[in-house]
């Protein structure tokens, strides 16, 4: 099986599926695209109204599953759509209204749905759901969103025709947590040879109840113009031992270069609440080129199938990570209690970032303990491990 072709052609699907919203508006903007999670265990989330600044209706994904599964990425999304008002420029916040409810109905619940028994049960569950207080809160955008990043997405779409989809946007999250709706951002990439990457990550820390560990993947390679395509049947990044949620450690997304791999930059992609951290993570990988100019008339198979056989040619490098030998035993020790102690809805004690840091001389990893605050922040209070290139700009 060829896995390159079949990936060009799963990314362009997904592209077409989500650009279709976008395209409908002219390149005014930056142009956006919104997903919704939901990180609060146990809890749906139930959207009453999502409105702008001038009182107009914004999307929204209606109902929003909690977090079910060991370990699940908050960034993974639960729903994502176009979303590009205001000319498809930023819009200045988000004002929304929402219910949560218990994920499971109350047991037991009777078996003929036509029985008395049943209609009782189901009043007694939507009047429970309508007792819940609904919540509200304005969510600010546009101001979170550097000028800088603005300016890299509408210089990238500016000579694109106004009836294909863009080659960027940003991509914004709304993530409900047990401390409120937080926001992140980054530009999502969609050049025309199909590899999709991601870049310029930022915006609120997130960091779900329980979780003690995260893991962001940054790209400083000295030639910016490639992005990092982790992905496949010999690309998924694996962790030793397993966690409860399995061998694979995270996503396979692509990214790109960023001066900033341990202040921003990093694209996060694993949160975990294990007993202990992983002994190793293994990956696999290949540097693939952010743009592959087409030919002069050249039809779109032939591109499509010259980008597959440079994505086929291309070398593929292979990296086993240390990572439990490489924190000290203390900080091992402190992250272990806080995933025991953990307390359902609460942030743990501590938790630990581990950057995993693609350079020159292959992946460099470096960590950062923090502990949290009265106000459910976080600070660092040491790190260690690779030193790695870093940009304050």
């Amino acid at each position: 099986m060829n896995f390159g072709r079949l990936a060009l052609a799963g990314l362009v699907l997904i592209a077409c599926l989500v650009g279709g919203f976008i395209a409908l508006f002219p390149p005014a903007g930056p142009g956006m695209t919104v997903t919704y999670s939901n990180a609060i265990k146990g809890m749906d989330i139930n959207i009453k109204s999502a409105r702008l600044s001038n009182g107009s209706a914004f999307p929204d994904a209606g109902s929003l599953s909690g977090a079910s599964i060991p370990n699940e990425n908050p960034l993974s999304g639960d729903a994502t759509m176009g979303g590009a008002p205001d000319g498809r420029d930023l819009p200045e916040y988000v004002d929304f209204e929402w219910r949560e409810s218990p994920r499971s109905p109350p047991d037991p619940t009777p078996m003929d749905p036509l029985s008395q028994a049943h209609k009782d049960w189901e009043k007694n569950m939507m009047d429970d759901f309508y007792s819940q207080p609904i919540k509200k809160q304005r969510v600010v955008i546009r101001n979170r969103v550097p000028a800088e990043v603005v300016n890299a997405v509408t210089g990238a779409n500016r000579h694109s025709p106004s009836d294909q989809l863009t080659p960027a946007s940003i991509e914004i999250f709304f993530i409900w947590t047990d401390n409120g709706i937080k926001l992140r951002w980054q530009i999502w990439h969609r050049p025309p040879s199909g590899i999709q990457y991601y870049s310029h990550h930022g915006g609120d820390e997130i960091v779900p109840a329980g979780t003690t560990m995260i893991a962001g993947y940054s790209n400083t390679t000295k030639n910016d113009k490639f992005t990092v395509i982790l992905g496949g049947p010999d690309g998924a990044p694996m962790r030793y031992p397993a966690s409860a949620s399995g061998p694979y450690f995270s996503g396979t997304p692509g990214f790109a270069y960023t001066s900033r791999p341990i202040a921003g930059g990093e694209r996060l992609v694993a949160f975990e609440s294990e007993p202990e951290l992983p002994e190793w993570v293994e990956f696999n990988w290949r540097l693939f080129p952010t743009s592959i100019p087409r030919k002069f008339l050249e039809s779109d198979s032939a591109y499509a199938g010259r980008v597959s056989d440079v994505y086929d040619s291309l070398i593929k490098k292979h990296e086993r990570i240390l990572v439990r030998s490489r924190i000290p035993r203390e900080v091992r020790d402190e992250i272990t209690a806080a995933t025991h102690n953990a307390e359902p809805h609460k942030v743990a004690s501590s938790v630990i970032y581990l950057y995993f840091v693609w350079t020159d001389s292959g992946i460099k990893l470096h960590w950062r303990l923090k502990r949290s605050r009265p106000d459910k922040t976080f600070i660092s209070v040491r790190e260690g491990g690779d030193q790695v290139p870093q940009s304050d700009g």
